[in-house]
């Protein structure tokens, strides 16, 4: 089982290669990275609120809420009702952690307690009144795989249902119970993390949750691509081309560009300029609608080797203000240039 794995999830890997006209490991070094990297700040942090007795609720509630598996709308409003009732929420947690088993089935048994107990929560409901044991499952998921990162996986069955597909792997049968299904989803992605291929592309990985990341990515993986050239930047680079193409592969990810102006967005419709307030939208209407620039808040030149971009280390700026900021002998900062501009306005 695990060579067949190894040969389908290298053949996976070189179509990605041959489509993006990139090596395998330029792919390796991209495909799900962004959704793992997620999951490897966060996690832990949610572990630690759990580690505590009594349950830190309110650490909890704030770590799951960074964790991009709860994020869409409808996941958050059931979270949101779930943490709501805190001493029902703490004490339905502290029945699937406390002195958890290792023996499969008790493990089943536990994670189908779980979720009977959490569609209790209106937020469980459907607007038919019928159970959401998905969402249910999904939070148990989170909160196993990020206590033992080695056992489970977050678990969306439709995802790690396709992935099996990829990578022509036997499907637990359509009508398991979700407790069963979960404890698959953990074996076959250690499965994964023991082929040759796995290992010899992602051989400083010790937990599933690069795995995670893959099954996030592996409906649509998309090819990451390069902000635009800013010319400033092109001087940091003498050794020539490939070296910058490198570079911006691993580094100006538009993936994470796409993720930090989809947070942005959340926070502010308007998706204001962070030096000087300008919006697009409001100026352009529909043709602005959402657009914005990202800076990269540390200079490429000033990034150690192997350096990768999050979130935070990206701003949201027009593109008059971008340019600024680059434009003398030093990368300003934001709060550098906001105080540039707030001072000549005065």
């Amino acid at each position: 089982m695990v060579e067949k794995l190894d040969q389908n999830l290298r053949v996976w890997l070189a179509d990605l290669a041959n489509r993006w006209d990139l090596s395998i490991e330029e792919v390796a070094h991209e495909v799900g990275a962004f959704e793992a990297r997620n999951r490897i700040e966060n996690y832990p942090k949610v572990a630690a609120a759990l580690a505590t007795r009594p349950i830190d609720l309110q650490k909890f509630v704030t770590a799951v809420r960074q964790c991009w598996v709860l994020d869409t709308r409808y996941d958050s409003i059931q979270f949101s009702d779930f943490v709501k009732q805190e001493n029902s929420a703490c004490t339905i947690i502290h029945a699937l952690i406390d002195d958890f088993p290792e023996e499969e089935s008790q493990v089943s048994e536990r994670i189908s307690h779980f979720v009977a107990e959490a569609v209790k929560f209106d937020g469980y409901l459907t607007p038919k009144g019928t159970h959401e044991k998905a969402g249910a499952v999904l939070l148990a998921s989170l909160i196993l795989t990020s206590l033992y990162p080695n056992r489970f996986v977050d678990y969306r069955r439709n995802r790690w249902e396709n992935l099996a597909k990829q990578f022509q792997y036997d499907a637990p049968p359509l009508r398991s119970m979700y407790g069963a299904c979960l404890v698959w989803a953990g074996q076959f992605a250690k499965k994964i993390t023991e082929t040759k291929t796995y290992q010899l592309y992602w051989p400083e990985s010790d937990s599933l949750w690069v795995v995670a990341g893959i099954c996030w990515d592996v409906l649509s993986p998309e090819k990451p691509k390069a902000d635009p050239i800013d010319i400033d930047e092109i001087a940091c680079f003498p050794e020539g081309k490939e070296k910058r193409r490198l570079h911006l592969i691993r580094e100006r990810n538009q993936t994470v560009v796409a993720k930090a102006k989809k947070l942005a967005l959340q926070r502010d419709p308007m998706l204001r300029c962070e030096v000087c307030g300008f919006s697009f939208s409001q100026a352009y209407g529909e043709l602005g609608s959402e657009f914005i620039e990202a800076h990269h808040k540390t200079p490429l030149a000033k990034l150690k080797p192997n350096s990768e971009t999050k979130v935070e280390d990206l701003g949201m700026v027009c593109a008059n203000c971008h340019r600024m900021l680059h434009r003398g002998k030093k990368v300003l900062t934001i709060e550098e240039l906001r105080a540039i501009v707030k001072q000549a306005g005065s």
